[in-house]
């Protein structure tokens, strides 16, 4: 059993030919520019009409000895200089029968049988879902011909666009199995205070470019001082005791212990007026301990003079080798206390540029509290966290794509290390096991390359 489909083949309701027809309008005759089975096109029309009006006509068919006249609804649908531009308007299936027929009939060369376009008129109307037939002339058959080859091109090219289409994805699930997030790393210098104290001073704000060994920043220790002046006193004692002594050799043990006997009672006078200063709040308790261990210092060395001058020569000696042996520890002592001081001021250990400051001046600090994160002028390398199913397919050595939108610059790099332990040293294998994720850590192809510190990237991981 057949099947009739409906199929439109041009942009027009039905195709247009130039075969005569005269069109009879109120007893006067029009010629026929160009008409068709939809509607017919009328030279010097010249009643007023307006568009989309109806108006009666006769379609005026010319036959070899004879004519056949269809009555007809015509609505006007533009006007072009002098043609006229109609649509029949409910248009009778029979008619239209007619008319394809008689255009059918001219093309053919029959359109002497008048007996054929007679046998169309009386045939019953059947509704069937065909279209109007058209006769397509050479120069449209050539435009649709050309219509046909551009949707044609349109349509291969889709086509092959989809099949690129699926060889980039299905290049791209075998190639690029793994595509995430990294972070840039491995540029950060951390410096510490080295010493506890009060931050004194900044040197290198934060942006500014350094050279290795610029000072950065100083701390302020307290007790350094102080424990330097107790000892540069202690010093001075011991000096006054060393001096003493080899006066009491020099010039005899009575004098020894007349002049240590007269310093005694000086220190006593002066601490006795200390006593006074402090109980009227004029100087501090350290004034007064110092004035103090002073007469204290004197008492005990009158003492030592009484009885070595008891003892004799042979122990003056020996007490001066006891303090001259005093002496050199108290020198080494204030010897570390100097080179203490001196490393209050921090210098950087790298050439680069102070991405960080911690701490600002008046803060207190230890000695390994972070002061400074300077951006070293040194290869990063990248940090990409994954799922453990995911780094199952990493491989050290691998190849991978580092795409920086910060610069919209695309680097090559490659795998050096899987693990938390690659990046820090304290990691245990308790953690690496009992977390479901890892660190891969990525180390650029080029050698050359710098970016910021913390810069975000997105890398793919060729895994084939």
């Amino acid at each position: 059993m057949s099947a009739a489909v409906s199929e439109l083949n041009y942009l027009r309701k039905a195709h247009r030919v130039n075969l005569p027809m005269v069109i009879e309008i109120d007893g006067k005759n029009y010629k026929a520019a160009d008409w068709s089975v939809a509607g017919v096109g009328i030279e010097g029309f010249d009643i007023d009409l307006g568009i989309n009006q109806v108006i009666a006509a006769r379609c005026v068919l010319p036959m070899p000895d004879s004519f056949i006249t269809l009555k007809v609804e015509l609505q006007l649908k533009a006007r072009r200089r002098d043609v006229a531009g109609f649509e029949f308007k409910n248009i009778k299936q029979r008619q239209k029968r007619v008319l394809r027929h008689y255009i059918e009939s001219a093309i053919e060369g029959k359109i002497d049988n008048v007996e054929d376009l007679i046998s169309v008129v009386t045939t019953p109307g059947l509704a069937s879902p065909i279209e109007d037939a058209l006769n397509l002339t050479e120069l449209e058959a050539e435009s649709l011909f050309k219509r046909f080859k551009a949707k044609s091109y349109v349509s291969i090219g889709l086509g092959i666009l989809f099949v690129i289409t699926v060889m980039i994805v299905l290049f791209y699930n075998t190639v690029y199995r793994i595509h995430a997030t990294g972070l840039v790393s491995g540029n950060i210098e951390r410096v510490t205070a080295n010493s506890g104290g009060i931050v004194e001073t900044i040197l290198a704000g934060p942006n500014s470019y350094i050279d290795a060994g610029t000072p950065m920043f100083t701390i302020e220790d307290p007790s350094i001082g102080i424990e330097l002046e107790n000892v540069r006193m202690a010093l001075g004692n011991i000096d006054d005791q060393i001096d003493l002594l080899g006066y009491k050799t020099d010039r005899g043990v009575s004098g020894l212990v007349e002049s240590l006997r007269r310093k005694l009672q000086k220190k006593e006078q002066e601490y006795e007026n200390a006593r006074e200063l402090f109980d009227k709040r004029i100087i501090s308790i350290k004034d007064l301990s110092f004035v103090e261990n002073q007469y204290h210092q004197a008492s005990v060395s009158y003492q030592r003079a009484v009885e070595e001058a008891e003892q004799g020569r042979s122990g003056v000696a020996a007490q001066i080798d006891q303090l001259r042996r005093e002496k050199t520890a108290l020198v080494t002592q204030r010897d570390a206390l100097l080179q203490r001081q001196a490393r209050q001021t921090v210098a950087s250990p790298v050439k680069g540029k102070v991405f960080h400051v911690e701490h600002s001046a008046g803060e207190y600090v230890t000695p390994n509290d972070i002061m400074v994160l300077i951006e070293k002028n040194s290869p990063p390398n990248v940090l990409v966290k994954l799922l453990t199913e995911d780094a199952l397919k990493i491989r050290i050595g691998m190849d991978a794509d580092v795409y920086v939108p910060a610069t919209d610059v695309e680097y090559v790099a490659k795998v050096i290390a899987v693990g938390y332990s690659s990046v820090n040293g304290q990691a245990t294998a308790t953690q690496e096991a009992s977390l479901n994720e890892t660190l891969i850590r990525l180390e650029f192809v080029d050698k050359r390359v710098r970016l910021p510190a913390n810069t975000r990237v997105k890398v793919w991981i060729k895994t084939l």
